[in-house]
């Protein structure tokens, strides 16, 4: 009989890390939809290339394990994200889960050094 223990946890990385690839996939989605639309400019395209790259290391971040790499993603999001009023509802939910996937991390992190 097993005792449960080769069961996938539903907290530390391994979760955050399937949710961090999903929410980067949707936002990069969003961020070519409305890279597309009227009104185009080349400084739309450095925001959005700026934005995309914060998400891509924050996840890269989440991937590897490296909760300070997914936090400064998470907080360069935010930062961008305020110069872009029309993509807050994308790009706070996006640092947010980085932010929580970083937490997740670091909270493993300790409990690992704590054993």
């Amino acid at each position: 009989m097993s005792d449960g223990s080769d069961r996938t946890p539903i907290t530390g990385p391994q979760p955050a890390q399937g949710l961090a690839m999903a929410a980067l996939l949707v936002f990069l989605c969003v961020l070519v939809f409305y890279l597309g639309q009227p009104g185009y400019t080349h400084a739309r395209l450095a925001l959005f290339l700026a934005l995309g790259a914060a998400a891509v290391l924050g996840t890269f971040g989440v991937v590897t394990q490296r909760a300070r790499v997914a936090a400064a993603g998470a907080a360069m999001l935010a930062l961008l994200g305020f110069w872009q009023a029309t993509l807050w509802i994308f790009v706070l939910p996006m640092a947010g889960v980085l932010a929580v996937a970083g937490l997740l991390i670091a909270l493993d992190e300790r409990t690992v050094e704590r054993r």
